[in-house]
């Protein structure tokens, strides 16, 4: 059984357009799909404004992906979350790297579609979502192919890894969330009610295996970040979640147990995105121990949420930007220094912010912000990654970004920008993960790419 898809963009006619309260003019395109006849979407689009959730159209076994638009308001029951989060795109259960939908929808509006006579049955993607140090000479790797691997630093130019281990399905959206534990332990995302616990009983990586599958309510959805901290009974893993939500879990490392401490509603009531979307992708230790022990979160509807570990309580909830048309992808601490990532819509906006933590209040101040983007006529460049590191002239930062590009520069009391250098790996953002003793760098996105900073 073949489906014919046919998708048809035109300009829109006068009543279908929607002039923004200053009276400027958008350019704006309107979207019409049909499957064998039948119109399963019509729509408006403005040029410059598609979200890296925007939409994803493309033909499946059966049928083709429309909209389904996001919901924002009260906090929704356990039974609306978990409907709206195992919601998927009509005909399809195909995820897809957010900066790749992004690109899609855009690539919609000037360019014409050309068709082959085959169907395309679906996509596997091996693009890198999550780099983590394990020790000062391992790091794994989280891909969208639901794959995990581990490497040994290599000074060589070409390794291969200590393993690789099957973690989900890629319907499951590959893995998102990767935390290294003690006790050569590791929590990785596996579906929207459950994350995986794995552990060696050698000392060595290449024996890594899965202890327990560690299930939770399903409307809290899939695990997109997560944390340790060497507080509360033990220690504490936070984990961030689709929903917006974090749980933060009791863990002992001598029996390699998990249990549930809490769960806490970070949503904005009102996201930046259009989609009203929630997913906490940002997460890192602000204090990492202590009676102060706090957590930074950053979310897709554009709040900075500062919580204490293990106790749950908010410190304090921030827009990082008022005038943001996009949610935050990283979030990276040094000190009372924050550097909070995002994607950049237009030329008045930026991608790399730069904040203070006032520790006393636990409010953030911006000091700075910039747009790291090679070519100034793209409309958007998606910062995937940001991490505080060093090198050989002391604190600096490392971004990836959309254009597959790898920047540094340092944050005192401006941001500085040292400059950039492809990675030659597609143009699409990096995956990065920092750790010192001595300076090292590994940036991901098919290849690897791994550096010696120079740092001590």
């Amino acid at each position: 059984m073949h489906t014919r898809l046919s998708i048809k963009i035109r300009k829109p006619s006068s009543e279908e357009v929607v002039r923004p309260c200053d009276g400027s003019e958008n350019n704006r395109l309107a979207l019409t799909v049909k499957i064998d006849g039948r119109t399963v979407a019509d729509m408006t689009a403005t040029s410059g404004r598609i979200d890296r959730r925007a939409l994803l159209l493309g033909a499946a076994a059966t049928g083709a992906a429309t909209l389904l638009p996001g919901t924002a308001g009260a906090t929704p029951t356990s039974a609306d979350l978990s409907t709206r989060l195992n919601a998927v795109p009509l005909g399809t259960d195909q995820p897809i790297p957010p900066v790749l939908r992004s690109r899609q929808a855009l690539a919609l509006e000037t360019t014409r579609l050309a068709s082959l006579p085959i169907t395309q049955l679906g996509t596997t993607y091996n693009l890198a979502q999550v780099v983590r140090w394990l020790d000062v000479d391992h790091f794994a790797v989280g891909r969208w192919d639901g794959t995990m691997s581990i490497f040994s630093f290599e000074t060589a130019p070409f390794a291969g890894p200590v393993i690789t281990a099957a973690v989900n399905t890629p319907a499951a959206q590959g893995v998102q969330m990767l935390t290294p534990m003690p006790n050569m332990s590791v929590v990785t995302s596996n579906n929207e009610e459950s994350f995986l616990l794995w552990g060696s009983t050698s000392g060595r990586w290449s024996d890594l295996r899965v202890c327990a599958s560690v299930h939770y309510d399903s409307a809290l959805g899939v695990a997109t970040s997560g944390t340790w901290f060497p507080v509360g009974d033990s220690s504490t893993l936070v984990v961030g979640h689709t929903s917006g939500y974090i749980s933060q879990w009791s863990f002992n490392p001598t029996r390699r147990t998990l249990r549930l401490r809490n769960t806490v509603n970070l949503q904005n009531p009102h996201p930046v995105n259009p989609w009203g979307s929630h997913v906490m992708y940002g997460m890192c230790p602000l204090v990492p121990k202590g009676p102060n022990a706090t957590v930074v979160c950053g979310s897709d509807d554009g709040y900075v949420s500062l919580v204490h570990v293990p106790t749950g309580s908010i410190r304090s909830q921030t827009v990082f930007n008022s005038a943001a048309q996009r949610g935050i992808n990283c979030v990276s601490a040094q000190g009372n220094k924050l550097l909070v990532a995002n994607c950049s819509v237009g030329a008045a906006d930026d991608n790399l912010w730069y904040f203070s933590v006032n520790m006393s209040n636990w409010k953030i101040s911006l000091v700075d912000s910039t747009n790291l983007i090679i070519d100034p006529t793209e409309i958007q460049s998606f910062n995937f990654d940001t991490k505080w590191g060093g090198f050989g002239g002391g604190s600096c930062w490392f971004a990836g970004t959309e254009e597959g590009a790898l920047w540094m520069g340092t944050a005192e009391a401006s941001l500085s920008v040292i400059g950039y250098q492809g990675l030659r790996d597609g143009s699409i953002g990096a995956a990065l993960d920092y750790a010192a003793g001595p300076g090292r760098l590994a940036a991901v996105i098919h290849d690897l790419n791994q550096f010696a900073t120079g740092a001590p």
